[in-house]
């Protein structure tokens, strides 16, 4: 069994692959949330599955304070970051690699809940390593390569998104986080921000704008289900105008979120 302290930092879009792998960890464990804004509809998740967690303040967090209570067996602390960071992808990684900074030295290793999103050629495992010491897990495929975002995490792997791209090109990709959370995300992102000055003021014009006619659905088989997927699928469609069509059997892989958790936990030893 680990023993010592897994930190997680993760994006709201890959919050359903942080439930799914600590309710699929056997292992004891004290699971503490960093109590944010971008954590809310996580622990509403983690609420719903019965998932036991401590929240944690995010000014005394933030300022280096240890969780109250955090004992000599296996912790892990969960910190999610505002959406928004991937519209920007030099902010996105300046940002990440100040948390790592910062934050690296209170875990014995790191799950980053992230792709690229952006930022092509970037390796921040192998960044953290040379710079830090530290040990920093990123969603990666079987070939090894580093998933491209969210979507590349959820079809498996980097080769396996550009072929999943030329199947279904020119669409808006929604997997069941989107879905699930679409109108708390299209709150956040404000798709209309810069447009008004065009007298675009719904997100279906904006969406218009850049040419989208239609959107897939990639069922990864986590966060919502069933007619509550199918729900928040035609609340994205009727909010957007995209015709929703869904992907074929297969072109989802579990892998690389299987792959995440079990690396940063191995990493802790035991």
């Amino acid at each position: 069994m680990a023993r010592g302290t897994m930190g997680i930092i993760g994006c709201p879009v890959l919050e359903d692959e942080i439930v799914y792998a600590l309710e699929s960890d056997p292992d004891e464990k004290r699971i503490y949330l960093v109590e944010s804004a971008p954590a809310r509809t996580l622990a509403a998740k983690l609420d719903r599955r019965g998932i036991a967690y401590e929240p944690v303040g995010e000014w005394e967090f933030g300022k280096g304070y240890a969780p109250q209570g955090m004992g000599d067996g296996f912790n892990v602390v969960v910190m999610m970051n505002k959406l928004g960071l991937h519209s920007r992808p030099a902010f996105l990684k300046e940002t990440i690699e100040e948390q790592l900074r910062f934050h690296h030295g209170r875990f014995g290793s790191i799950a980053l809940y992230y792709g690229m999103c952006g930022n092509a050629g970037w390796d921040v495992s192998e960044w953290a390593s040379r710079e830090l010491g530290a040990r920093v897990s990123v969603f990666r495929g079987e070939d090894g390569s580093v998933c491209d975002d969210c979507i590349g995490v959820a079809v498996g792997s980097h080769p396996r998104y550009c072929e999943f791209v030329k199947k279904h090109p020119g669409m808006f990709y929604v997997t069941p986080c989107i879905a699930g959370n679409w109108k708390e995300y299209s709150e956040e992102l404000d798709f209309c921000k810069g447009f008004e000055i065009m007298g675009i003021n719904t997100v279906k014009e904006v969406f218009q704008v850049y040419g989208y006619k239609k959107a897939v659905k990639i069922d990864t088989g986590l966060g919502v289900k069933g007619e509550e997927l199918d729900r928040g699928c035609r609340l994205f469609s009727e909010e957007t105008g995209l015709e929703m069509t869904e992907a074929e059997p297969g072109s989802v892989m579990r892998y690389p979120a299987d792959r995440i958790y079990a690396e940063a936990k191995a990493a802790l030893g035991g």
